[in-house]
């Protein structure tokens, strides 16, 4: 006959469980709250302002991180020159992001939002964002190299219409693509003053 175990052990192995199952408990209500989450319009609106915000101070990897793990970019782009015909340009979130960098070295920058008009989808688990934007920013002439970065003769003024879809991966607002209609016009250094940050 083999021995009892002895008075307690029951109860402590009992009192183990009960801690492991309700973190379990505590980590599936965390899911299925994060599974069920919908959207409303002021949560689009906080997390466009914090977009806008990021791309304000040039910092890559907040702007970067506000990208889904499968964002793309499309942007239908006319250049200055009318005589050519706009250019495309695809880029997916890797790429987008690289581009991110460089954007962060820029000295003088102004995004000014125009306008912004949300529609929810019926799950609310998106929203489709479409706005417009003013961008002005140095013209690097392609055939000189600046000494510094305040060695540019005009300024780019980029007008864009964007149509962005908005949606949740793991828990966070995110966007999930980006298409973009930008028209680029150039005014001279002088009409222009933004500080330096």
């Amino acid at each position: 006959m083999s021995p009892s175990p002895p008075v307690g052990a029951n109860l402590q192995s009992g009192t183990m469980r009960v801690p492991l199952l309700a973190a379990i408990l505590l980590a599936l209500s965390v899911l299925l709250t994060g599974c069920s989450r919908t959207l409303h319009t002021q949560d689009v609106i906080e997390f466009v302002d914090q977009a806008d915000d990021a791309a304000r101070k040039r910092f890559a990897p907040t702007i970067c991180g506000l990208r889904g793990e499968n964002f793309t970019l499309s942007v239908n782009f006319q250049g200055y020159q009318d005589r050519y015909p706009p250019s495309k340009i695809e880029m997916n979130r890797k790429l987008f992001c690289s581009e991110a960098g460089k954007f962060a070295r820029l000295r003088q920058y102004r995004l000014e939002r125009k306008s912004m008009d949300i529609s929810l989808a019926n799950d609310r688990k998106s929203a489709t964002v479409k706005a417009t934007y003013v961008e002005t920013l140095p013209y690097y002439d392609p055939d000189m190299i600046p000494l510094t970065p305040d060695d540019f003769r005009e300024w780019q003024i980029v007008e864009t219409r964007d149509e962005s879809i908005v949606g949740i991966e793991d828990g966070d607002l995110v966007f999930l693509s980006t298409r973009s209609d930008a028209v680029q016009t150039l005014t001279p250094k002088n009409q222009i003053w933004i500080p330096e940050d």
